[in-house]
């Protein structure tokens, strides 16, 4: 359908069918630039690369499916699927399979790395590694950086590094979250260019304070001998190597506790800081491996997505009020998160099969089109050696 374009080059069946007068683009794939009319010097390669573009311009999009729904401008889609969902967004740049792949309209994103900046909705954000994304409940941020193998940020404006990862700065391999050698002994490395010796303290009367150990590490000090209180002994007892309450009462820790629930043993405000939680599982049922015995009813997707649409949260997982008025069993929540994992992971096989078969069926159709192009090749040499 070419009309007046000049300077642009279209291999692969149906490459640049619709283009009328654009110019300078370069279309290398089964219906690459398939819909492109007047968009210019663009470079799709790959199977279906930039499928829907009519009249975006300076795109490059390599790899089947990159950048297909796209019909904006100045877009770097590299990877299988990379940048697909794509149509109005322009300067973003998405290098690796699946990359900024639910991405429609938002513009100058940077994400690198398979599946990075999966979930991203909107503006000028960045992930680098594997999986580096925002939390999926926290779509639409804006100036979020993401950067190490399945990093989260969910806070506009915010820099998140690695997932559970230690930083390390002058060092390779970092012991803390945050790990500063400078080489040489007696400094820190650390400067607070508004935090000096010269201004005047904000608490006072106070005798604890920031000091290291032998290691480094900066911890809590107290001037005081002790950081403990006693407990009067005469409500509690030893039994071998555990300390009991005589009366079986619950314990609270800390201030503002007002709901004690019956069956609960320890109650603490603010927060519980540990190096190691182990939750007991009664029995073999109460985990979610049950989801590959054969027989397990797998939900169509279409219902499951009919289901988020009418609820907002997942079939069988609790919704934000359930866990605000019951609060969250870390148990229950976590067999319930797997069982929702093992369910993926049999939605993935279902369609790594469907794409199979489909890359099957689609190469043999493409068969019997290159034996059907031969065949033409084939008469009009004979015609022409008629004449």
């Amino acid at each position: 359908m070419n009309t007046t374009g000049t300077s642009s080059v279209f291999v692969g069946y149906q490459s640049g069918r619709s283009n009328t007068t654009a110019g300078n683009n370069t279309f290398v794939g089964y219906q690459a630039g398939y819909g492109n009319t007047s968009g210019t010097a663009n470079v799709f390669i790959g199977s279906q690369a930039g499928f829907t573009n009519t009249t975006g311009t300076g795109n490059m999009f390599l790899g089947q499916q990159a950048g297909y729904n796209s019909t904006a401008s100045y877009n770097l889609f590299v990877g299988n699927a990379s940048g697909s969902t794509t149509t109005t967004g322009l300067g973003n740049t998405a290098i690796g399979d699946g990359s900024l792949l639910r991405n429609s309209v938002g513009t100058h994103n940077v994400a690198i790395g398979r599946f990075a900046g999966v979930e991203s909705r909107n503006d000028e954000n960045t992930f680098v590694g594997f999986a580096a994304d925002v939390t999926p409940d926290t779509p639409n941020l804006t100036n979020a950086t993401a950067i190490g193998a399945r990093a989260r940020v969910s806070q506009s404006n915010s820099i998140v590094l690695g997932a559970n990862a230690n930083v390390g700065i002058g060092t390779g391999a970092p012991q803390a979250k945050l790990h500063i050698t400078t080489g040489v002994s007696g400094t820190s490395g650390l400067r607070l260019q508004n935090l000096t010796s010269n201004n005047t303290a904000s608490v006072t009367n106070q005798t604890k304070f920031l000091t290291v150990d032998g290691n480094g590490t900066v911890i809590l000090g107290s001037l005081n001998g002790s950081a403990r209180e006693g407990v009067a002994d005469a409500y509690w007892q030893r039994k071998g190597s555990f300390l009991q309450s005589i009366n079986g009462e619950s314990i609270i820790i800390g201030q503002g506790v007002d709901k004690t629930p019956a069956d609960y043993n320890l109650f603490v405000s603010k927060g519980i800081l540990t190096e190691k939680v182990k939750v007991a599982v009664k029995n073999t049922n109460e985990w979610s491996d049950y989801v590959f015995k054969p027989g397990y009813a797998l939900q169509p997707l279409a219902q499951v997505e009919q289901y988020i649409q009418k609820h907002e949260h997942l079939p069988g997982v609790p919704s934000a009020r359930e866990m605000v008025e019951r609060g969250n069993d870390l148990h229950k929540t976590d067999a319930k998160l797997l069982e929702k994992i093992e369910e993926l992971t049999l939605y993935s096989i279902q369609l790594e099969k469907q794409l199979a078969k489909e890359k099957q069926e689609q190469k043999a159709v493409n068969q019997k089109q290159e034996a059907k192009i031969d065949q033409l090749e084939r008469l009009v040499n004979q015609l022409l050696e008629k004449k």
